[in-house]
């Protein structure tokens, strides 16, 4: 059963879709009012007005969709409402208050209000319980056009039939081939596992069965690319089966480990789905609302013993932080582009956009100059930079510039009346200002990469205020005047990602710091430890002004210019971090940044290793030693149920305690052997997975030779094959006995 998944409540969330389908399908109601909606006429006055009637001008999806939708009848609007709140059902990778806000303004054209706290509405309702990749929103349109064909085939059949269609597999999948569609929907598969979580996996859609079924050995991705739905759904069910028999446990799920490392890379989105390009203008999809806007920002540290899944679970965050491009407002998105460029590549790439020789007034305003302007919160004039760069990238043989100081890339000249040009040939001499200038002339729509609204930075102990903030560099010879070694300051991670999330005050961004106690934290964040108080927080409005909040002089960023830049934290910046507790207990963090973070704990969680290993009971296993180190030593040095997830045999069991188990227990105990043993005993006190072996000083030294003790003992491991199913039985089944 394709229900267990700890992140999303995907039990709630299938019986509501299974609900929407009774009240909504078979039924002629309503989830989100009072009266009946979901009726033959209203669905096809929305087959009239909005799959009849598309919207090939400009816009965002729902200014083209109200427009669509003027002088349809009340009840059909709100129907589009719900059917929105259908589609959002399943995909985890919108925010919360992107969808509640997409239904509540829909509902509300028809003249009537929808409470936005209705008991459908919360966050927990609208959390979703898998990620529809960028499909569900770049096709969106094409979904809904999609469901209101269901819906009106639906309405076709009589109620008692409608009942017994959604009730058998069988029946419901051979109807859905009659259903029309265009291209590959993703709504037929959310809809399928509403229906039928017993048959069907999370996905939805087909690219990740695809992917999971070659990558385990089914079939080659060109046979799998033949097979229809339910012959899928019969080869995931059939690896399904067999996995739970492998692991002895149903709570098993293809995005969660052991299953995830099969098939997918660490840090790779859930969902893969393949998308069809746009054929239409329809087709340019609304950028999305900023993210669920907390009242505060969130500093937030996970800590716990090793192994405990606190670096996944920010990967599981990265995903509230990533648009798609074509969910991105084109102003956010070039702020986005430029921030990967330098002054220089935004300049080119202006000028080649106009096309024509260019007054620096004039260019002044290009928006891809003001994008970089926004992104670098420019203090001094705007125009002495982008003269300054002009004037060193002028070619040499310039009859109008006379600076002295020039460096390659040589692609600009300036006529006698002042107005700037590129020369011929400048794409093969700047080959950074070419690749910023076709990707601002494709758009955000033309990439398949997700563009992140967050950074990963690793601390350790050697890492410092320099790589964290701002500090010197060396730069490399040939942006230097004649071809010499020089230093220049450059943007640390912290300091990148703060522009960013002020450049974009209506977005939601986040700086994820993994193993943050390795590093002097005090010395890596400096003064700007007051600035990441929640009530310190800068406020900046569209133009990048501070309107609240506090900012401070970053030392030595002024340059010959005079003043230090002014630098505050933007109050939609969220840190993360995590935190082994193994390696410095939390109590030794410094006491400054603790009172400005909050702290979760994430313990070993035995739930996830509810099975038996060739009769070995991994949770109790792994619960009986970590009672033992906590005894022995703290709670902070136990060990995390991750060692062990992937563990499907008695071998593996055996390689997880002799690579990852001893060792670790050797570095907790500073090679106590004699407090490992006790770890690993059975209740009658001897371990099978450590031998005795003593020395004896005279057999050493000879005999006379005085060296203290006459004999010592020393541990050895024991050869792991011969650990049985009983030696790691015995561990947990004395201590229960006892």
């Amino acid at each position: 059963m394709a229900l267990y998944t700890y992140h999303h409540d995907a039990p709630t969330l299938t019986a509501t879709g299974r609900q929407w389908v009774e009240e909504c399908l078979v039924g002629d109601g309503s989830m989100l009012g009072d009266r009946a909606i979901s009726n033959a006429d209203n669905f096809d006055a929305l087959d009239r007005f909005f799959v009849q009637r598309p919207d090939e001008g400009a816009g965002s999806f729902y200014e083209k969709l109200e427009a669509q939708m003027q002088g349809a009848p009340a009840g059909a609007i709100n129907l589009m409402a719900e059917l929105l709140w259908a589609l959002f059902l399943f995909p985890s990778n919108i925010g919360s208050d992107t969808k509640r806000e997409g239904i509540v303004k829909t509902w509300g054209w028809s003249g009537e209000g929808l409470d936005p706290t209705h008991p459908l509405l919360t966050d927990a309702m609208l959390d979703g319980v898998g990620s529809g990749g960028m499909g569900v929103n770049t096709n969106r349109w094409r979904e809904l056009n999609y469901i209101v064909g269901l819906g009106r085939t639906t309405k076709a059949i009589a109620p008692a039939e409608r009942a017994r269609l959604f009730d058998d597999y069988d029946r419901f999948m051979a109807w859905m081939e009659t259903v029309p569609q265009e291209g590959d929907r993703q709504f037929r598969h959310m809809l399928r596992y509403f229906l039928f979580p017993e048959r069907v996996e999370r996905m939805s859609s087909n690219g990740d069965r695809y992917r999971v079924l070659e990558a385990f050995g089914v079939a080659p991705r060109r046979v799998l690319k033949k097979m229809s739905d339910r012959q899928l759904d019969d080869e995931m069910l059939s690896l399904r089966q067999k996995f739970e028999q492998q692991y002895g446990s149903k709570e098993l799920d293809f995005y969660l480990p052991p299953l995830r490392d099969g098939w997918k890379k660490p840090n790779e989105p859930d969902e893969v789905v393949e998308v069809e390009a746009p054929t239409t203008p329809k087709g340019v999809e609304e950028p999305e609302p900023a993210y669920a806007m907390a009242a505060q920002p969130r500093n937030l540290i996970l800590y716990g013993p090793p192994g405990t899944g606190k670096t996944w679970r920010l990967q599981q965050l990265f995903a509230r932080y990533t648009d798609q491009p074509a969910d991105v407002h084109r102003a956010v998105w070039e702020q986005q582009l430029v921030s990967k460029y330098g002054w220089r590549a935004a300049i080119v790439a202006a000028l080649a956009d106009l096309g024509t020789p260019t007054k620096v007034a004039v260019l002044e305003q290009h928006p891809l100059i003001q994008a970089k302007v926004a992104h670098r919160k420019r203090t001094n004039s705007v125009r002495g930079t982008l003269w300054g760069y002009m004037q060193e990238h002028t070619v040499p043989d310039s009859k109008t510039v006379n600076v002295s100081t020039r460096r390659a890339p040589f692609v600009f000249d300036k006529r006698e009346d002042s107005a700037w040009h590129l020369v011929p040939g400048w794409q093969d001499e700047d080959a950074e200002a070419q690749e910023l200038f076709e990707a601002w002339k494709a758009g955000p729509a033309s990439s398949q990469a997700p563009i992140r609204r967050y950074r990963v930075v690793t601390f350790h102990p050697s890492y410092s205020y320099e790589d964290f903030v701002v500090g010197l560099r060396p730069v490399v010879p040939q942006d230097t005047e004649e071809g010499g070694t020089g230093f220049r300051l450059v943007d640390g991670v912290f300091k990148q990602i703060c522009a960013d999330a002020r450049a974009n005050p209506g977005k939601r961004f986040a700086l994820f710091i993994d193993e943050i106690n390795r590093a002097t934290t005090a010395k890596v964040f400096g003064e700007l430890i007051t600035l990441i108080e929640p009530d310190k927080r800068a406020r900046y409005d569209g133009t990048g002004a501070l309107i609240g909040g506090m900012e401070v002089q970053l030392p030595g960023t002024g340059g010959i210019d005079g003043d230090d830049e002014r630098f505050g934290v933007p109050e939609n910046l969220d840190i993360y971090g995590t935190m082994n507790t193994a390696d410095r207990s939390i109590a030794l963090f410094d006491i400054a940044l603790r009172r400005r973070f909050e702290f979760e704990e994430i313990p070993p969680d035995y739930r996830i290793l509810d099975r038996r290993v060739e009769g070995v009971d991994l949770g109790r296993l792994l619960s009986t030693i970590n009672d033992r180190l906590e005894f022995l030593a703290d709670r902070d040095r136990r060990i995390g149920h991750a060692y062990f997830t992937r563990v499907a045999t008695l071998d593996e069991l055996r390689t997880a305690f002799r690579k990852q188990v001893i060792p670790l227990l050797q570095e907790y105990f500073f090679d106590d052997w004699s407090r490992i043993e006790l770890v690993l005993s059975a209740h009658s006190g001897r371990s099978p997975f450590l031998a005795k072996e003593r020395l004896d000083a005279s057999a050493l030294f000879g005999k006379g030779v005085d060296v203290g003790d006459a004999e010592r003992e020393r541990f050895l491991v024991t050869p792991a094959d011969t650990w049985t199913s009983d030696a790691f039985r015995a561990i947990y089944e004395g201590a229960e006995n006892s």
